[in-house]
């Protein structure tokens, strides 16, 4: 069956918006996570690592929720609280940190196809980082970083 003009000029709804809330959500819970894994872990070392990571993500969540204010976009406020590992050695807290980077790439996987090119830029950026954290973490982010393999 041939395609009319009229189908070709129907567009798909743009995820964009939802990709962002849920990439800021993700690097809500990451800060939350590498904070606790900082006061949680073992040496200053580990401490300091964790740290320094939470300050990348706020300045990531922060870069976000201001994306998210420009556009309009409406946001459910950050939950009080984050579920959080019952194990407290550093191997334990690195499985957990790993988790929220693989959280993370997912979202900016999600948020690099928006048809608004700040955010996709923003999602493609992102996702590299979030790449290069996982594999800091001993992850494997994958041929495709954010994607589950089929």
């Amino acid at each position: 069956m041939p395609v009319s003009d009229a189908d070709l000029s129907v567009e798909a709804a743009d995820d964009g918006p939802r990709a962002l809330a849920e990439a800021l959500s993700a690097e809500h819970a990451a800060v939350y996570g590498y904070e606790f894994a900082g006061g949680a872990g073992g040496g200053l070392d580990y401490r300091t690592r964790a740290g320094e990571a939470a300050l990348v993500h706020k300045a990531l969540r922060d870069e976000l929720h201001g994306l998210a204010v420009a556009s309009g976009v409406r946001l459910k406020p950050a939950p009080a609280w984050y579920p959080l590992p019952e194990e407290r050695g550093d191997e334990a807290l690195d499985a957990f940190l790993l988790g929220l980077e693989e959280d993370t790439a997912r979202a900016y996987a999600w948020l690099s196809s928006a048809r608004d090119t700040d955010l996709r830029t923003t999602g493609a950026r992102n996702l590299q980082g979030a790449a290069v954290r996982v594999l800091e973490l001993g992850g494997d982010p994958g041929a495709l970083p954010g994607f589950d393999a089929a």
